[in-house]
């Protein structure tokens, strides 16, 4: 029973680890090109005078941002590794995955 829920719980993590990945990384593609853009057009328009941009405002903004996304994913993994006896397994095979992905 043990060894099913741990066997269980690690091919799950695997799987769900290199799927998430593979996704990630399209995504985290996309979002990069759309930043740029982004970035690449702010910058323009306060070239030619059209708007003022608070950059320390805006990358603080984008730090707290990332911070608090970071500090709810870890958290969410914590839950998962206290609340099931399969859940660390998960979280080790959701490394694994993660990193041959």
């Amino acid at each position: 029973m043990l060894a099913t829920q741990i066997g269980l719980g690690g091919t799950l993590g695997f799987l769900l680890g290199y799927g998430l990945k593979k996704i990630a990384a399209v995504l985290l593609k996309i979002l990069a090109l759309v930043a740029a853009l982004f970035a690449l057009g702010l910058t323009w328009l306060a070239s030619i005078g059209a708007v003022t941009v608070n950059y320390n405002a805006f990358t603080s903004t984008l730090d707290n941002s990332f911070t608090g996304a970071m500090a709810a994913a870890i958290s969410s993994f914590a839950l998962v590794a206290q609340a099931f006896p399969i859940g660390g397994s998960f979280g080790l095979g959701f490394y694994l995955g993660a990193k041959k992905g």
